[in-house]
């Protein structure tokens, strides 16, 4: 059984207070499942190239050995 019913905050607040200790106990297991469901967001899928154009400088010898390491090769 569903119902839907417009109230305030405080009526919400009076409502809990009426209700058994069994019923707040459920209550509280489903708005905990249901907050944490809501606040969990899918990973947004990662797209190529969302980095272009804002590299706007490279040296010319970006990929030329360093040295300080030439005497490991």
């Amino acid at each position: 059984m569903e119902l839907t019913v417009q109230v305030g905050f405080e009526e919400l607040l009076q409502a809990v207070k009426k209700l058994s200790l069994e019923e707040k106990q459920a209550l509280q297991i489903v708005l905990s499942t249901e907050t944490v469901a809501e606040l969990s967001e899918p990973a947004k899928e990662r797209q190529f190239g969302t980095m272009k154009g804002l590299v706007t400088y490279m040296a010319n010898d970006f990929n030329s050995h360093l040295d300080d390491f030439k005497d490991c090769t």
